[in-house]
């Protein structure tokens, strides 16, 4: 089979925008999720510190990373960009202040509906500022705090934080495991769990393993995760299965077959996102501090 991963990094380095972050697609401008991805599989590969000169010149809006101009702040994205500048000694001052912002900010509350099985009280995190919480922006948001909290301490404020996220999960998780965008439950009707979500939800749990909730997640995600052959899909949950010391060897084995085949046919209109997510979770977790492991 062809050398993936080598094949993968010699492409994310020479997909590199000259102002040093990536873009999801060739010849596209540079957006903060594909550079963070890129910056964290590269160095976990070669075994570096994370390189953030670039991210220490992108643009700013109230204190936000400004991954659009004519867009919100994604918060979602600040918080995998503070779990990256985590990675790096000299990122830690900057990763603070992203953290502060993180910990400052709050989705809406609502009254709770009989149509909704969920607590709406609960202000967990949003995409952007102003709007209700939802799964993926809550599990970043943990999995930046809690890799803070590990390398170098917490506060009170976010200790509570981190219960607020920690409750809104649990609260949202499908009633057989596992994990959908926003609600688990519409008009009497069960929805089904995503598999990213499902995994990306675990990885922010890992630290709560022994509760119920994240037990029947970890097993409705190996019994889902043949059903997403998608890079994002398959990367997350080998990442997660990996953290939580599961068999990973068939989803790695998908995700490469799925590397080599898109290349073989469809070079020129790679992700860059994917392929970064990809080489991340195809690197040996033992190779260097892992960002996905609490």
């Amino acid at each position: 089979m062809l050398d993936v991963r080598a094949m993968t990094r010699a492409a994310l380095l020479e997909a590199r925008n000259e102002d040093g972050g990536w873009a999801y697609l060739p010849q596209a401008h540079t957006r903060l999720e594909p550079s963070c991805w890129a910056a964290l599989a590269l160095a976990h590969v070669d075994r570096r510190e994370v390189d953030i000169d670039w991210l220490r010149r992108w643009p700013t809006e109230n204190g936000w990373l400004s991954d659009v101009p004519s867009a919100p702040p994604n918060i979602t994205f600040n918080a995998l960009a503070a779990l990256t500048l985590l990675q790096s000694e000299s990122g830690h001052a900057f990763a603070e202040r992203l953290i502060t912002r993180l910990i400052s900010i709050k989705g809406n509350t609502y009254r709770n509906a009989p149509e909704l099985r969920q607590d709406n009280s609960l202000a967990a995190w949003s995409w952007i500022e102003g709007t209700i919480s939802w799964v993926e922006p809550t599990a970043w948001c943990l999995l930046a705090l809690k890799q803070r909290r590990k390398r170098h301490g917490s506060t009170t404020e976010m200790d509570a934080r981190i219960d607020v996220g920690e409750r809104m999960l649990i609260d949202r998780a499908c009633r057989d495991g596992g994990w959908n965008y926003g609600n688990s439950r519409v008009y009497e009707s069960d929805l089904l769990p995503h598999v990213p979500t499902t995994a990306l939800a675990l990885l922010a749990m890992q630290d709560r393993r022994t509760s119920g909730v994240v037990q029947r997640s970890l097993a409705r995600l190996r019994r889902d995760v043949d059903t997403e052959r998608s890079a994002v899909a398959l990367s997350l949950s080998a990442i997660c299965f990996r953290a939580y010391g599961e068999p990973s060897a068939e989803t790695e084995q998908a995700l490469l077959e799925l590397c080599a085949s898109r290349r073989a046919v469809n070079d020129d209109n790679e992700n860059h996102h994917g392929m970064a997510m990809a080489l991340y979770a195809l690197s040996s977790m033992d190779a260097a501090p892992n960002a996905f492991t609490l």
